[in-house]
């Protein structure tokens, strides 16, 4: 299916005027074309990128869109018309998501307070759901404008080969807060109405010093795209958990791995064919800023149908002191001595 009859198929009900004019500007690239291919070839001349102060420039090439001329520039101009509204228009969204998910909070603080049961918990939990299922729109809406900007810029540098303008442009879209926001604070909102509809009990925090633990995981590859949907589905059931709510505030935390192995890559061949006590070797550190605590970490994978289970040991150390730890230079005996001036 082409992109144009796919976008007209996806819009969202009601929304119809906030998306990218896609067919304009398909129509805006197609004339352009047209009065190009239709320009006089000079015999023997050159592109130049040089100008004169005081000799008129030529004209810029112009099409016919009706009864309009249209250059490139009233191309770029649409094209930034459309940045520009999609961007409000998602900003507007979102302040209108956070302002019906206080209320809602605040709501919800009431029912559950004042021991409210059945049919009026319900009704609120419904509410949550809505909020969060009008948030997969907006990113669905984002998503497919985001496309239709790459799909029209791929068009106009294919049919206008002498001006060039994807590779720019996209890289200043990908700039804009619609495309580089986190809002993932709206999910850590209905997360936290949930739980609270829920009457869920809140997890001790977790001691991040802890040397060594055993844990169970189980991994999922999710497409991008489908990663917001199953986050909403799974925190209306589960609340959302925040290790360190000081080091981001959103429903992920950014983790920093560097991992250790020797020329032949045998730990990461040990880990990915989970062979019987297959280690690997890391330093971690958690958040975007610069790093408060490095963590010098060994998991030992162990199978499961002998009873046993896989464990992870780890000792912490001040970033400052890692470089010096792997070069040899800061040894137990120091580390000892500088735990007894604590």
């Amino acid at each position: 299916m082409k992109f144009g009859k796919y976008l007209e198929a996806n819009v969202k009900p009601g929304w119809e005027s906030m998306y990218l004019e896609y067919a304009k500007l398909k129509a805006m690239v197609k004339v352009l074309k047209s009065a190009e291919e239709g320009m006089p070839e000079v015999k023997g001349a050159s592109h130049t990128y040089i100008t004169s102060l005081t000799v008129v420039g030529s004209p810029q090439v112009a099409g016919k869109l009706g009864s309009k001329d249209v250059t490139q520039e009233d191309f770029f101009k649409a094209l930034d018309r459309d940045v520009q509204k999609i961007g409000s228009f998602a900003a507007q969204h979102v302040r209108k998501s956070q302002k019906l998910l206080d209320k809602l909070e605040k709501d919800v603080d009431i029912a559950v307070g004042s021991g409210q049961q059945g049919a009026a918990l319900r009704s609120l939990e419904m509410k949550a759901k809505e909020v969060g299922d009008s948030f997969l729109d907006l990113e669905k809406y984002v998503n497919l404008n985001y496309t239709g900007f790459y799909k029209i810029l791929k068009k106009h540098d294919k049919c206008l080969p002498s001006t060039p303008c994807r590779q720019f442009y996209m890289a200043r879209l990908h700039q804009t807060p619609w495309i580089q926001g986190d809002y993932s604070a709206v999910f850590v909102a209905l997360s936290r109405i949930h739980s609270k509809l829920r009457h869920d009990s809140m997890p001790e925090a977790q001691d991040l010093t802890l040397k060594d633990f055993v844990r169970y995981t189980r991994k999922y590859w999710v497409r991008t795209e489908h990663v917001s949907e199953v986050k909403h589905f799974i925190l209306q059931h589960l609340p959302v958990f925040q290790l360190r709510q000081d080091l981001l505030s959103g429903d992920s935390q950014m983790t920093n791995s560097v991992y250790f192995d020797n020329s032949q890559l045998e730990l990461y061949h040990g880990r990915l064919e989970k062979r019987p006590n297959a280690i690997a070797l890391r330093i971690r550190w958690y958040g975007t800023g610069q790093a408060e605590l490095a963590f010098i970490e060994r998991k030992t994978h162990r199978e499961s149908w002998t009873g046993e289970a896989s464990v992870k040991e780890r000792f912490t150390l001040d970033p400052d002191l890692v470089m010096p730890f792997l070069k040899g230079e800061y040894n137990v005996e120091q580390a000892v001595e500088d735990l007894k001036a604590k």
